[in-house]
């Protein structure tokens, strides 16, 4: 039985490109919006036009949106420090020079913070190795997990992965920590809390690793995922794969090590990688379900029935004409010389 879209071939053909912008461009928008509420920079009048125009932008032009994304985070930034405002958008314009083609993996990994708080943040190396095939996985997973440490320490918290998940990060910590520091403590102070001690960094760089492993795990069998008979098995063994890294380079080896138990704390992380993994499988069967083109539905067999009963018309062959033989030939040529 042939498998029908929810949105029609042509309807999808045309605005395919409107689809693929729309969810880097809420990102952005979402992104401004409550780094805008946190430090107070603009009315609320204003947050709500600046990001309708983030909105637009990134609907129209991935690129222009995300500068223009850069340019209204420079006011809330620099309400908190100059330093930090340049630090960040040090950062952000980066990209902008050799990613203009995956904002929307960009916009994933600065949405780090905020999926974490919902217990989803875990989904973004399996949603970027599904997507963007191994090495997107591993640099989006690596990304994401580092920034999430980062501001998990400026806002005072403690940047354990294991333990920071649903837990919402002060930015009034952060904007009255850094607010009165110089260039060197914004520096220091940031990487404070995961470089206090050799074996805590060590902890820290093997729980980045495992973001970064779960996301290569996921990208390598989604290359084998389109030529598999059975697609969702597929799907099944790639966040299989994801569990496996998530498990190596965050449960696995700081136990090994010594530098952590493998507890009741570490066994919820666990399931909640793979409940995230489960989200990540259904978010991506949607995906694909709506990315589709729509076919005609095969025909039934009663009417493939019919069609076989109607006897075909032939045409009518050419008169076959019957050679004569030699004898009768020999006759009529006597005949006609006794004529």
């Amino acid at each position: 039985m042939r498998k029908i879209s929810l949105i029609p071939a042509r309807l999808y053909q045309r605005y395919r490109s409107l689809f693929d912008r729309l969810l880097p461009a809420l990102g952005m928008a979402g992104l401004f919006t409550l780094t805008a509420q946190a430090t107070g920079a603009f009315s609320p009048e204003w947050i709500m036009f600046i990001a309708a125009g983030v909105l637009i932008a990134g609907l129209v032009a991935p690129a222009a949106g995300y500068v223009l994304f850069i340019l209204a985070l420079a006011l809330p930034l620099f309400s908190i420090s100059i330093y930090v405002a340049a630090l960040a958008l040090a950062v952000l314009i980066l990209p902008s020079f050799f990613l203009t083609r995956h904002i929307a993996a960009v916009v994933l990994v600065l949405a780090a913070p905020v999926l974490s708080r919902y217990r989803i943040a875990l989904m973004i190396p399996f949603l970027a190795g599904i997507w963007w095939g191994e090495w997107g996985g591993v640099l989006v997973g690596l990304g994401s997990a580092s920034w999430l440490k980062l501001l998990a320490g400026m806002c005072g918290a403690a940047p354990d992965l294991a333990q920071l998940s649903g837990q919402p990060l002060a930015a009034d910590s952060l904007i009255a920590r850094f607010r009165e520091a110089n260039s060197l403590q914004t520096l220091l102070w940031s990487v404070e809390p995961l470089v206090s001690d050799p074996q805590v960094l060590l902890l820290h760089i093997l729980q980045i690793l495992a973001w970064g492993l779960a996301g290569y795990g996921v990208g390598l069998v989604r290359h084998r995922i389109d030529g598999m008979q059975r697609p969702g098995v597929g799907l099944l063994a790639a966040v299989s794969a994801g569990l496996l890294g998530f498990g190596i380079g965050g449960v696995g080896a700081p136990a090994a090590l010594g530098l952590a138990d493998v507890s009741a704390v570490h066994l919820s992380f666990l399931a909640e990688c793979a409940w995230n993994g489960v989200c990540a499988l259904g978010l991506y069967a949607a995906y694909r379900s709506l990315a589709r083109p729509a076919v005609s539905p095969a025909p039934g067999r009663a009417s493939a029935r019919r069609r076989s009963a109607r006897p075909s018309p032939r045409l009518d062959p050419a008169p076959a004409v019957r050679p004569q033989p030699r004898d009768e030939e020999q006759v009529d040529i006597i005949m006609l010389d006794l004529d």
